[in-house]
């Protein structure tokens, strides 16, 4: 099948593509990919994270590769993880995009769906949230889109210290740029990063759902703590209510005369009851 050319139509390209096809596997801790397509296509490979089905996918730091044929294809320094994506860009346009959650070995894979992906840079551990189309600092980043900015960061920076964070890259010699430079080339899309000297980058998939139970947990606490002070009002008022009833020589039974007090009422029922005792007693 000849490769069309670039005065061909666009249908022409459309029926190209939609008879290749991209599967990921992997192989140990290892990610590969095959692209099979009719014929040799110059197109671009590019990782990406999605941490929402059918949501963007960003595209990961100097991990994008060629389309090399019709073998398999390694990407060495990337370890599996639920949210990753591989997407297949040509002419500028993504073409196809496989995600490892699409895969049946999905739930066998490390790592969680909600989980954050945290970049790395620069060998001083400095960290950001890849989100939204942008690598936010931790000191700006709020984990609900809402409370104080950088509550977590240095729970998050203590859980990359400790091992809790899954390393999502092994190594990356690319450096970053947070103005969102275009990539020069038409087969890429749009990077955050670029190629400018040997700094490092490495991402880190951080758990987030022990502070989201965190959070809701207090909103419930918030919760229950209204609902028992509300209570408290109820009752408040209703023994407000109920001294309404009462004079300054006590409280009067509802139906009696008036005047007649609480203690008057007692005083007489107690001699009723001790002559009825001692009239059972002769």
């Amino acid at each position: 099948h000849p490769t069309p050319g670039a005065s061909a139509d666009a249908e022409a390209w459309e029926r190209l593509w939609a008879q290749s096809q991209l599967v990921l596997h992997i192989e140990g801790q290892v990610l590969t990919c095959s692209l099979s397509a009719p014929c040799d296509l110059l197109a671009e490979l590019v990782p990406c994270w999605q941490p929402v089905p059918s949501g963007p996918c960003q595209p990961l730091p100097g991990l994008q590769q060629p389309a090399g044929g019709q073998g398999p294809q390694e990407f060495g320094g990337l370890r599996p993880h639920p949210n990753l994506c591989v997407q297949v860009w040509s002419g500028g346009h993504v073409r196809l995009t496989q995600c490892l959650r699409d895969r049946e070995y999905c739930w066998a894979l490390p790592g969680r769906p909600d989980d954050l992906l945290l970049l790395e840079h620069g060998g001083n551990a400095s960290l950001c949230a890849v989100e939204r189309g942008a690598c936010t600092p931790l000191s700006s980043f709020t984990s609900t889109g809402a409370g104080h900015p950088g509550l977590l960061e240095q729970d998050l920076q203590q859980d990359v210290a400790v091992g809790q964070c899954q390393q999502v890259s092994v190594s990356s010699q690319w450096a970053v740029d947070r103005d969102w430079a275009v990539s020069d080339t038409s087969l890429c899309p749009p990077q955050l990063w670029h190629p400018a000297n040997s700094t490092g980058v490495a991402l880190w998939a951080c758990p987030l759902h022990k502070y989201l139970r965190t959070h809701w947990a207090l909103v419930w606490m918030g919760v229950l703590l209204g609902a028992a002070c509300l209570l408290l009002l109820v009752l408040m008022k209703k023994e407000d209510m109920k001294g309404e009833w009462c004079t300054s020589g006590g409280c009067a039974w509802p139906g009696t005369p008036p005047g007649t007090s609480l203690s008057l009422l007692s005083a007489g029922w107690l001699k009723s009851l001790r002559a009825g005792c001692g009239s059972k007693g002769e």
